[in-house]
């Protein structure tokens, strides 16, 4: 076997902050050399056994309890079912090995920012990702009760199956907390807020909901209109969290800045403005607190829109003019319905959502390009003999 010699100039060593006697990967593909600075550090987790402790422990728990209360068959739904206690011991073993997972591998969460930043935004991470444990388990749950009617087990096979369940819902969140990046938090408020509100929509397909409004999704009069509601909320959580991410690390890149200060405020107004619309729902008893609080969403996002000239970093033209476009939608939509009353309610929130939402997306994806590593392209030369 050759050996092989890669001269790299002093220069290039520099730039890349490299020192005597440090150790660096090489790795040939076809017609390419990637020279890696170290080695990536593997990826941390809960002990396996720990986790088979605790659905073991549990589980011994709920044969047992099955047992005093004399159930010779335990139901696959119901009060006292396999469903039920996977709802409440998969949620609490999803969360528990979520979390440890996530700070065990904080560093590839965080992507180069400082660990102060992980610490602060870990209760809100903590949070959204349970609801949406809880949300997955309960539609999990719903489904195999649909598919399996009147299913029953005696106690020992129900706490195999309800073992297996909780084990196989620990491992897959623990897996979340593993591969999960601060940078994905974008997606993960686009999806929420999409699917959360296609599925509100769909299950009130049959009481027409847009014959009232886009609200009595959260109403009352809605089937399951916790879903909805959660679901603002849920997707609230998650702006909060994504606003002091990105922020933190402008701080990082532009220093102290009253401008960003601004914007920061500003969004995360908006963040507890939706959170709180719904957590007010449209009923009777909340209809003014609810309208108040939804009209305040209209005004942030247009003060955001005027704003952003003055305090958006690198803002570019086209940037400004989509924004003044769909800040001149918003008025002309407004004046469509309120003025001339040619668009009903519905309508109107429909369209004015999609294009708010379509805009924050904007400026989002703005700020992660302010604060994203631009890779570096060093050209090497191979000296002549």
């Amino acid at each position: 076997m050759k050996r092989r010699t890669l001269t790299i100039q002093r220069e290039v060593l520099e730039e890349l902050g490299l020192v005597a006697g440090q150790d660096l990967k090489v790795e040939v593909d076809d017609d390419k050399i990637i020279v890696y600075k170290k080695e990536a550090k593997d990826s941390k987790k809960m002990p396996t056994w720990f986790m088979f402790f605790l659905v073991a422990l549990m589980t011994l728990i709920f044969y047992g309890a099955a047992r005093m209360q004399g159930y010779g068959q335990i139901a696959l739904g119901g009060n006292f079912s396999i469903t039920t206690f996977l709802i409440i011991y998969g949620g609490l073993i999803g969360t528990g090995y979520f979390t440890t997972n996530l700070i065990y591998n904080r560093e590839g969460f965080l992507g180069g920012l400082k660990s102060r930043v992980f610490w602060r935004m870990l209760p809100v991470i903590v949070v959204a990702f349970t609801v949406i444990l809880l949300v997955v388990l309960l539609g999990f749950s719903w489904l195999l009760e649909q598919l399996f009617k009147g299913a029953s087990f005696d106690p020992v096979t129900a706490s195999i199956l309800l073992a297996t369940m909780v084990y196989a819902v620990g491992m897959f969140w623990g897996q979340v907390a593993e591969r999960l990046k601060a940078s994905w938090l974008t997606s993960l408020f686009t999806t929420v807020m999409t699917l959360g509100i296609l599925i509100a929509m769909a299950t009130n397909s049959s009481r027409q909901w847009w014959q009232v409004n886009l609200s009595f999704l959260g109403t009352q009069r809605a089937r399951n209109s916790w879903q909805f509601n959660v679901t603002l909320i849920l997707a609230a959580f998650i702006l909060i969290a994504l606003v002091d991410y990105v922020f933190v690390a402008l701080r990082e890149e532009y220093g102290q800045s009253r401008k960003l200060l601004a914007l920061r405020i500003l969004l995360t107004l908006l963040g507890l403005d939706l959170a709180a619309v719904g957590y007010f729902p449209n009923d009777a008893t909340s209809h003014l607190i609810h309208t108040k609080v939804a009209g305040y969403l209209v005004y942030l996002i247009i003060i955001l829109i005027i704003s952003v000239r003055w305090l958006l970093p690198k803002v570019t033209r086209d940037f400004l003019v989509t924004s003044y476009l769909i800040g001149a939608s918003l008025v002309v939509l407004e004046f469509a319905f309120e003025g001339i009353h040619y668009l009903s309610l519905t309508a109107f929130e429909i369209i004015a959502f999609l294009l708010a939402f379509t805009w924050l997306m904007m400026i989002f994806n703005h700020l992660e390009g302010l604060i994203s590593r631009e890779t570096k392209i060093l050209y090497i030369k191979i000296p002549q003999k």
